[in-house]
């Protein structure tokens, strides 16, 4: 297919009508039957950048960086009603509006959204990329179909124990938490599972990795029921002993106001006093474009939507010293 080009002139977003060429830049190219809107995010001579949105329209291409290109990596973030964007955990500023961010930290301060963007590895020594959206994008008439499928709802996982809360008040239900990499697994007490198996639940130990087996239920984006058929508490791994050892208050060594504590696998992130977010966390041997070098701490935030990772660099009974990913930023807590 060719690719006509949407490029960006004075601020405003224009579309000509290119055959595809070999001049040296990254394209971004829709290769699905609806609008996007997209981001880039990059690395210049002076610093981190976000850029966005080009509307791109099916069969066309957004010239997002021109070149030639200076690095191997880019990053692309895609928002469009009714698709589902697949991110790899990394963190750029964005505003609302057509927009040029230097830098990617303080996002909220500086009165913008921090959004997570997807990973573009162009290969090494590459002036030009051509890149389709396709390959992060699902839409929802795609994941409803896919839910429909024979033995889909079916689920075979591990996932931390979280805690059980018990309700007395009609309708309510009484149920346990299970979180998972990027997934929070609801277990009620409806009667749909045995009365040994739940009691078995309410003597689990907190932040204990379990194998978990039973009936998918989606709630919300990143919220499912789990209809449970069985649960069985695995044996202690490295990840299993980072989270044991990270549960407490930590506080900044950069910034005093700056503060949070982990309980179970949440981390519930305090400033000046205030409490600012919950997030989900997992312990992982890989994050996004990382791999094999870990540990990493992986954050998700239901509310906001925002994933972040971070490398373990030291853990102690004292001291926390974690790295940003992609950038490297080096972040130092003590233990309250």
């Amino acid at each position: 297919m060719g690719f006509p080009t949407v490029t960006r002139i004075l601020g405003l977003l224009s579309v000509l009508m290119w055959a595809p060429s070999a001049q040296a830049a990254l394209d971004l190219c829709n290769d699905t039957d609806a609008e996007h809107a997209v981001a880039v995010g990059y690395k210049d001579r002076l610093g981190w950048t976000s850029q966005g949105w080009w509307q791109v329209s099916p069969g066309e291409c957004a010239r997002v960086v021109p070149g030639p290109l200076l690095h191997r990596f880019y990053y692309l973030r895609v928002e469009t009603e009714g698709w589902t964007f697949r991110d790899d955990k990394l963190a750029f500023c964005v505003a609302d509006r057509i927009f040029t961010i230097d830098g990617d930290s303080n996002c909220a301060r500086r009165g913008y959204r921090q959004e997570g963007f997807a990973r573009i590895d162009i290969g090494p020594d590459r002036p030009q990329h051509r890149h389709m959206l396709r390959a992060h994008l699902t839409s929802d008439e795609e994941e409803d179909a896919a839910r429909k499928q024979p033995g889909a709802s079916l689920f075979q996982g591990e996932a931390v124990f979280q805690g059980c809360h018990a309700e007395n008040r009609a309708p309510y239900q009484s149920f346990c938490t299970f979180i998972g990499e990027g997934r929070r697994y609801l277990v009620y007490d409806d009667g749909r599972i045995p009365g040994d198996l739940w009691q078995a639940l309410q003597a689990l130990p907190r932040g204990r990795r379990v194998a978990l087996s039973g009936e998918l239920e989606t709630l919300f984006d990143t919220t499912s029921g789990l209809v449970l058929y069985s649960a069985e508490v695995q044996a202690l791994n490295r990840a299993d002993r980072i989270l044991a050892l990270l549960q407490g208050d930590w506080s900044s060594v950069a910034d005093a106001d700056d503060r949070f504590r982990f309980f179970g696998a949440e981390r519930v992130n305090v400033y000046a006093g205030a409490e600012t977010s919950v997030e989900n966390v997992a312990i992982l041997d890989h994050c996004g474009p990382a791999s094999g070098e870990g540990p990493y701490l992986y954050t998700w935030d239901n509310t906001a939507g925002i994933r972040l990772c971070y490398l373990i660099a030291e853990v102690s009974d004292q001291e926390l010293s974690l790295r940003y990913l992609p950038h490297g930023t080096e972040l130092i807590y003590r233990r309250e």
